[in-house]
Order: structure tokens, then sequence, then C-alpha cells
């Protein structure tokens, strides 16, 4: 029997996203917000990054990592402009 989350799925992707930000803030080898943007575009769904984007412009974090990570985020293969 599965259990019921009672997150919302806005509330997983930033808990995920602070995760990764974590785990790249205690590696030496490149700028955490590089990363996350690199682990986010190479493992979530363009739905996921869309939404996580969407996350960021509402202002549902105030992580530097994850608000720097923001603009390295691409969907559909492109890059996103600050």
């Amino acid at each position: 029997m599965s259990e019921v989350s009672e997150h919302t799925p806005d509330e997983k992707l930033l808990r995920m996203a602070a995760q990764i930000a974590d785990f790249f803030r205690s590696q030496p080898d490149q700028p955490p917000e590089e990363g996350v943007a690199g682990h986010i575009n190479d493992f979530w769904g363009y739905r996921m990054r869309q939404d996580f984007l969407a996350l960021l412009d509402r202002g549902a974090t105030d992580d530097p990592v994850l608000l720097a990570a923001g603009p390295l985020m691409a969907i559909l293969g492109t890059k996103i402009e600050a």
C-alpha cells in the first residue's frame, strides 16, 4: 500500500531542488548554481523545469543558489535569459 503525500507538487519540486542545491554546495569543483542547473537540465523533464522556473518567478524560495540556477536552466534546449 502506498503512502499519500501531504505535500503539494510545488513543495515537492522545491524540496528536491533544495536537496540538489545542498549537494552541490559541498562540491568544490564548480559553482553550485551551475551544478544545480546542469543536474536539473539533465534529469528533470520539460514540465518539471517549467514548473520550477514558475516557482522561482513567483518568489517561492529565497535560496541564493536556486535563484542563481534559474537563468542557467534550459527549456527546449535553450538557456533562459535573465
